[in-house]
């Protein structure tokens, strides 16, 4: 497997970097740190492009996601089945701290903004939705960081070629959450505001609505929607104002063909690249909840066997290590690996195509039906969970279909029903939030980060929810799962090394947060302990 080192970059060395990484053409790259005008030559729809393609990374995918995220959440497990102190290894993570800063995202979708900010007033005209589409981007992608980060520089961020910071300071997670939801908010009444002028598109630069403005209000409304659950955790009386507001505006997603989801060609997750999840197995807990309850996704996540059946790999190192399970590691082929076409299309000369979940229907479904059975909101709670668990199948089905994975069955409408009656699937109101829990994380199998949320949100699933997981042990004792990223510290030379430490004392006010920046069990604001 082909795997790239990662760098470790300073603040200042990203803030400078994120200068040069703003031009789209190699040649261009001193004029343009000498004058930002030549950003004129660089068209807003070409860095939105950049920034679409450049939000997926595949040594994110290896690191953070397969080999960190998924196993703590036993989404997946290594083909030999986890160690005792597998949660203890937190290296090479937080690739998406990285990006934002050094790689495609914050740079390229502020250009896109800049760029339009410095067009005459005719042409500015033309790009109301363009713009409001690239805030909406951004805040998500901000909020992806900030969700397992903490602090972050954004306000003061990405300026410096424009004659702002060149040292930002670092924005509180508390005071993020309201400068993201007011910036989506924002966008999105602009993006369902006919505009007097006609609107230019950035049609096939745009990767996942094609320019459609409608969609992209639809998405805003349902990241305003996760945001805020985050914080009732933390302010619950703020969330359920923005709650309320959101579900108050008729523009919502309504099908899985209004999901944010970037869809990309077999060859962008290469399987002879960091994205081959191959030597992964998957996991017992789950597979046997699927196979019990005739899951239709059961072969749309997993492969079978060469015995024809699915076996999962016990999640729990103790019952790995267990010599009564010593046959499942004796033969490469008796448990099941996930479905490899899913994540890289390309296996064995695939030619379907990828895709990478943002927020999708089914998603947005399973918010609605959890603040409903909260009572947050007056929703009718097993609609929405109805609707969540039948988008979710509906949504895996297509995907699999497109990402042509072998000898497969594709999911008829029967199956989804009489999964729907199936005892313990069946909407219950006694356990509503523990169903909705478990489906979501069903549900989130390409997006780990929500898994990871989701728990520490509500502590499910567990080993005693509907789909139940195991107790993690390591001779015995529990074993602790780490709850955000581990902070790189920077050297007291770095030009941005003030700034960083008065966030981390300030975050470190907090008792949560933990034995100090590097300790990844430590919390971040939302996730109040």
């Amino acid at each position: 497997m082909h795997l790239l080192k990662k760098g470790v970059y300073s603040l200042s060395t990203i803030v400078a970097s994120c200068v040069l990484l703003a031009s789209c053409k190699k040649s261009a790259f001193v004029e343009t740190n000498t004058d930002p005008a030549t950003l004129y030559t660089v068209a807003p729809e070409d860095q939105f492009f950049a920034a679409s393609t450049g939000s997926q990374d595949d040594f994110e995918a290896f690191y953070d996601n397969y080999r960190r995220i998924m196993l703590w959440t036993q989404m997946t497990t290594p083909a030999s089945g986890n160690k005792g102190t597998f949660t203890n290894d937190v290296s090479n993570m937080n690739t998406r701290f990285q990006k934002i800063f050094y790689g495609r995202i914050g740079p390229r979708l502020t250009d896109a903004m800049k760029l339009i900010e410095k067009m005459s007033a005719q042409e500015q005209a033309k790009r109301v939705y363009e713009k409001a589409e690239a805030a909406v981007f951004i805040a998500y992608y901000t909020f992806y960081v900030t969700d397992a980060n903490g602090s972050m520089p954004y306000t003061q961020a990405f300026q410096a070629r424009y004659g702002g910071a060149v040292t930002p300071k670092y924005d509180t997670q508390d005071s993020l959450f309201s400068t993201l939801d007011k910036q989506v908010k924002d966008a999105v009444a602009l993006l369902k505001t006919t505009q007097s002028t006609t609107q230019l598109s950035y049609g096939k630069n745009d990767q996942f609505f094609g320019g459609d403005a409608t969609k992209w209000a639809k998405a805003g409304n349902a990241l305003r929607l996760r945001m805020a659950m985050r914080l009732l955790k933390r302010d619950a009386a703020r969330a359920k104002t923005i709650i309320n507001e959101v579900l108050a505006d008729p523009v919502q997603m309504t099908s899985n063909s209004d999901g944010w989801v970037l869809i990309a060609p077999s060859t962008f997750a290469d399987a002879t690249s960091n994205w081959n999840i191959q030597d992964f197995r998957a996991p017992k807990p789950v597979v046997e909840f699927m196979k019990a309850k005739s899951d239709p996704r059961l072969r749309l996540f997993y492969m079978m066997n060469k015995y024809n059946q699915y076996i999962g790999n016990p999640t729990n190192p103790d019952e790995a290590k267990d010599p009564a399970n010593a046959r499942l590691y004796s033969n490469v082929d008796t448990l099941s690996q996930m479905q490899i076409r899913l994540f890289t299309p390309n296996f064995n000369n695939g030619t379907g195509t990828t895709f990478f979940p943002f927020i999708t229907y089914a998603d947005l479904c399973f918010m609605r039906a959890e603040l409903a059975a909260s009572g947050v909101s007056t929703e009718n709670a097993a609609s929405w969970y109805n609707m969540g668990v039948t988008a979710s199948i509906q949504f895996y089905n297509a995907k699999a279909i497109d990402a042509k994975i072998d000898n497969l069955t594709p999911v008829t409408q029967p199956e989804i029903d009489a999964y729907l009656s199936q005892p313990g699937i069946q909407f219950n109101a006694a356990k509503a939030l523990d169903q909705i829990a478990s489906q979501a994380y069903l549900d989130f199998l390409k997006q780990p980060n929500e898994v990871w949320a989701l728990w520490k949100r509500t502590g499910m699933p567990n080993n005693t929810t509907s789909l139940p997981l195991s107790a993690l042990k390591n001779n015995g004792a529990d074993i602790r799962i780490p709850r955000r990223m581990a902070l790189d510290v920077l050297p007291t030379s770095d030009l941005n090394y003030a700034n960083q430490k008065a966030a981390f004392d300030q975050m470190a006010q907090d008792p949560g947060f933990g034995q100090g920046p590097t300790d990844a069990f430590g919390r971040v604001w939302w996730d109040k302990q």
